[in-house]
């Protein structure tokens, strides 16, 4: 009988160990799950505020250049330093995306700031199509709902991102002569997309 007791004890034993080695590596998995969460949080907000420093300077240097947006005109000389150093802190932003991100992510990132380079391109004058340029600012506002929308998949956040109205409503409430003064401006590509 005190045989029986003693295996007893040692298979309760063994299985008490058992589940709370378990129990602890589970709260070890989760304790860095939560951790790398946060650090991939702190990756995507450093990247999508890098890349819209970029585009704030290259759609200044685009008005520069006669291309409509709302961005405040960039002088180019000054907007060519700042252009560089801009693509130079969303290059190592991207570092971080690159090692953290999710696969689906880093692909979106990607697609994101590739959309961004044809922007540097109409800013330094190599593009200058009025049309293209429209069409190009559309395939940054995709591309930039489509990484956010991925990180959040990838953080766990339920739910997308609501799509932004154009125009906005009160512009309907503005006269004739308004509208125009603004759409002059620039606002008529006023969306998302501005900085």
């Amino acid at each position: 009988m005190q045989q029986y007791a003693a295996l007893i004890g040692a298979v309760l034993g063994g299985l008490l160990t058992f589940l709370l080695l378990g129990v602890g590596e589970r709260h070890r998995r989760r304790d860095q799950r939560v951790r790398w969460d946060a650090e991939r949080l702190a990756a995507y907000v450093a990247y999508g505020t890098a890349v819209k420093r970029v585009v704030r300077v290259a759609s200044g240097m685009a008005r520069t250049r006669g291309l409509s947006h709302s961005a405040e005109a960039v002088p180019l000389d000054h907007g060519r330093t700042e252009l560089a150093e801009a693509a130079a802190a969303r290059a190592v932003t991207w570092e971080s995306v690159l090692l953290l991100g999710h696969p689906e992510t880093v692909r979106a990132a990607r697609a994101w700031h590739q959309t961004v380079w044809q922007l540097e391109f109409f800013a330094r004058g190599v593009l200058t199509s009025e049309a293209s340029w429209v069409q190009a600012l559309s395939e940054f506002e995709r591309t930039r709902d489509e990484f956010y929308q991925c990180a959040r998949r990838d953080l766990g956040m339920a739910g997308y991102l609501p799509p932004a109205l154009w125009p906005p409503r009160w512009f309907d409430r503005l006269g004739a002569e308004q509208r125009e003064q603004l759409v002059a401006g620039g606002i008529s590509r006023v969306s998302s997309a501005a900085p």
